[in-house]
């Protein structure tokens, strides 16, 4: 009997021991700063790349992009990647004078201050200049700078995807302009800007009185008296949004390659829509008659009685969330739920590797990684702060920023 018992207990330690060693093999970090600095801020874009502000002196401030020191300055902001990550710029304010960082070289402004920095799709950079009540873009481009006057702008500059196209909103008395090249398109009492397609041209919805029109260009795509969720994927092949005729709501998805636009059922609300990255594919979190669902395109998929926000991976092959059925947590991966038997909040930011049947998501001291099939977690080292996951398919890895007593770290777990 006594060997029975010590025999199941050594198979219980090796159990154990085997575990903990997978746990380690799949999750570690690496130290990134080492405190000698205090750190001010940090962040992860969604393309892989770190950032940290430390103050080197009193009130003076270095801003660090992977490893990466630039010159110290008074003042900082956050850095804009460009949306392949290849890129990155930020403003800095040294001595009185302001100037823009853009990776390797530094751009003064003269007695000027910074107004927008942007990236269109394919890494053009621009950026605007203010000066008293004027306001100059300029757009960087085959080593040649182009410039415009930009005339009481709201909100941001839009580049096409080769930065020969440009528009924007101005305000005026009577309500809002859209200019396309410096051409008045369009005047609304509320309008929007939802991008460039890959083709160039510009999508915008403006509304004037009671009704809501959708554009590309000046061409009509689309009228309804409530427009919401008005997006263009990243590679430019589709916009999607939903809109509303009287108490219904339905999703809409344009694409050049359809005969006609594709169009779902009505809903009696729709909380989140998202569009496929590069194909004419849109999910959607839609309620009709009490009961949840997920939507992709017009395909629908019971999604519990609450439900998170709704994601696509990186490479669109998966449509993903987060919901609970009567505190019995799911994920639901293309309408396909995977019941967890843990506790899961379901308005954290999650994190899903392809194809790969986990996801990652962070606690307040851990970056966590959970098999779908057992809802068996995987954890790395504890810090006093974690950021909110991402799935860096350079590296194949879920990553978050960690901070121990001012030290830097990457956190890493591997599907």
């Amino acid at each position: 009997m006594k060997l029975r018992i010590l025999t199941e207990y050594f198979i219980a330690m090796l159990f154990l021991a085997y575990c903990s060693s997978h746990a380690q093999n799949k999750c570690y970090s690496e130290q990134l700063l080492d405190g000698s600095e205090p750190l001010i801020a940090m962040g992860q874009d969604t393309t892989g790349h770190w950032w940290a502000v430390t103050s080197p002196f009193s009130r003076r401030y270095s801003m660090i992009i992977d490893g990466k020191k630039g010159i110290d300055a008074d003042s900082l902001n956050q850095p804009k990647f460009s949306p392949m990550g290849d890129r990155h710029a930020y403003t800095m304010l040294r001595n009185g004078i302001w100037s823009i960082h853009v990776d390797d070289s530094i751009i003064t402004l003269g007695a000027g201050r910074p107004g927008i920095l942007t990236f269109s799709r394919n890494g053009v950079f621009a950026y605007s200049v203010i000066d008293g009540q004027s306001e100059v873009l300029h757009i960087l481009k085959d080593d040649q700078t182009v410039s415009h006057i930009l005339q009481n702008r709201v909100g941001d500059v839009h580049l096409s995807f080769d930065a020969h196209n440009w528009g924007y909103v101005s305000k005026n008395a009577t309500g809002f302009v859209v200019l396309l090249n410096e051409e008045d398109i369009g005047r609304y009492d509320q309008c929007i800007i939802a991008g460039f397609m890959v083709d160039n041209a510009m999508i915008h919805a403006g509304k004037q009185g009671e009704l809501w029109r959708v554009f590309k260009n000046t061409e009509q795509l689309l009228s309804a008296p409530f427009l919401q969720h008005a997006q263009v994927n990243l590679m430019g092949t589709a916009f999607a949004c939903s809109y509303g005729m009287g108490t219904r709501m339905s999703g809409y998805l344009y694409s050049p390659d359809f005969v006609q636009p594709l169009e779902t059922s009505g809903y009696d609300r729709i909380d989140n829509i998202v569009v496929h990255p590069s194909e004419a594919l849109m999910g959607l979190i839609a309620s009709k008659s009490g009961t949840n669902y997920m939507v992709m395109n017009t395909a629908e998929y019971d999604a519990g009685i609450h439900i998170g926000m709704i994601r696509f991976t990186h490479d669109g092959k998966e449509l993903y969330a987060l919901g609970d059925s009567q505190q019995d947590p799911f994920m639901i991966v293309n309408g396909q739920k995977f019941v967890q038997k843990n506790s899961l909040d379901i308005q954290r930011p999650y994190a899903k590797a392809p194809e790969t049947g986990t996801f990652a998501y962070a606690t307040s001291s851990a970056l966590m990684m959970q098999r779908m099939s057992d809802s068996f977690t995987f954890a790395g080292m504890m810090a006093d702060y974690v950021s909110s996951p991402i799935f860096n398919h350079r590296l194949g890895a879920y990553q978050s920023l960690g901070i121990v007593n001012n030290r830097l770290f990457m956190m890493s777990c591997k599907p």
